[in-house]
């Protein structure tokens, strides 16, 4: 048998663009209704399920897969931040804890639960 995440609490909302957003990239709230790429070390606001340059829309919570770059991740609570480059890296502390169900640490991914 094997296990699922998909689906779990899925949201996406739509924001306009304040610059041109990359799908699958870490996103923050620049402005009032405005979303942006996430700079290094940012903690972000959902995962950007499509690119756009005038919308995108932003999965705020639910399951996603996302690309680590730094830090040793490990399953259960964990502070995440934006790495800079469209992914995450692992944080010591911060405002909000992300639930890590899974670890590729081959492909450098993590199943996260926003």
């Amino acid at each position: 048998m094997k296990v699922g995440f998909k689906g779990f609490k899925e949201q996406v909302l739509t924001f306009l663009a304040a610059e041109p957003v990359t799908a699958g990239s870490s996103v923050t709230v620049a402005d009032s209704g405005l979303i942006s790429n996430s700079k290094a070390d940012e903690e972000f606001a959902g995962i950007a399920t499509q690119g756009g340059d005038k919308f995108a829309p932003v999965m705020i919570s639910g399951y996603t897969k996302l690309s680590y770059t730094a830090g040793t991740p490990k399953c259960g609570w964990q502070y995440l931040t934006a790495d800079g480059s469209g992914g995450v890296k692992i944080a010591a502390s911060g405002k909000q804890a992300r639930l890590v169900v899974e670890i590729d640490t081959d492909q450098k991914t993590i199943g996260v639960i926003l």
